[in-house]
């Protein structure tokens, strides 16, 4: 059985609340409504381009906490980071260490937020 992915619920789910149809959403992207069913559904192999999700954004009326959102799961969908996320790493390489030490020593998110409050005075 197929299951959906975060960013086809996620899209299901901001469609919806937008009051949009599968078809309305389609037409901002040039697509068909049969596209973000099957995105939906976990049937589509990719989710769409980076300029069809900043229409697909202004389309449901994100705000920009929802939009990043967005952007994060369309990527995971693609599984790559966000272009800013992965420009970031890239400039940055010593987080691609501290990721190599977080998998080699099985580092779950529970110690991930205890070492960010450490180091960030509890904030």
């Amino acid at each position: 059985m197929i299951e959906p992915s975060d960013f086809g619920l996620f899209l299901r789910e901001k469609r919806k609340a937008a009051h949009l149809t599968q078809d309305d959403l389609a037409v901002v992207i040039n697509k068909s409504g049969q596209y973000i069913s099957n995105i939906e559904k976990g049937k589509n192999n990719a989710p769409p381009n980076p300029s069809d999700i900043e229409s697909l954004i202004k389309k449901l009326g994100l705000n920009d906490e929802e939009a990043k959102q967005f952007k994060e799961k369309a990527a995971a969908d693609r599984c790559r980071l966000p272009n800013e996320q992965m420009d970031y790493l890239m400039k940055h390489r010593k987080l691609i260490d501290l990721i190599n030490f977080g998998l080699e020593n099985n580092i779950n998110d529970k110690c991930w937020a205890e070492m960010l409050a450490t180091i960030s005075g509890g904030k």
